[in-house]
């Protein structure tokens, strides 16, 4: 009989802005947050479609925020730490990430942090 492993708890760790996760995976929107975002930035839906939606995958409704650059259009970086344009309505998905040591993307932002 194989032991079982017991998983070890993640520790919690503050965000420390790196925007590794920003670059690594795409924001899946709902409707609700696609409505959100739209709202906050004063822009229609069709404005949305053409500056923000990445067509080249779609599933029904949702969707996923366009990457520009490498990393997704509202990411941008100021004196080395990165800053979401839309934190106050982010998409539900960008809300529930947790940053933590258990993270490969908050790992290898730990690493450029103390490379760079």
């Amino acid at each position: 009989m194989a032991k079982a492993k017991l998983k070890k708890e993640a520790a919690a760790m503050e965000c420390r802005r790196c925007g590794v996760c920003c670059t690594k995976h795409q924001a899946f929107v709902t409707p609700a947050d696609i409505e959100r975002i739209t709202d906050f930035l004063g822009i229609t839906l069709n404005d949305w479609e053409n500056l923000y939606d990445d067509r080249r995958w779609q599933y029904s409704e949702y969707r996923l925020i366009r990457h520009v650059d490498g990393a997704c259009a509202f990411l941008r970086f100021d004196e080395g730490h990165s800053t979401c344009l839309i934190h106050a309505v982010k998409p539900a998905c960008c809300a529930r990430w947790e940053a933590g040591e258990d993270k490969k993307e908050c790992r290898e932002g730990i690493g450029e942090a103390a490379t760079g």
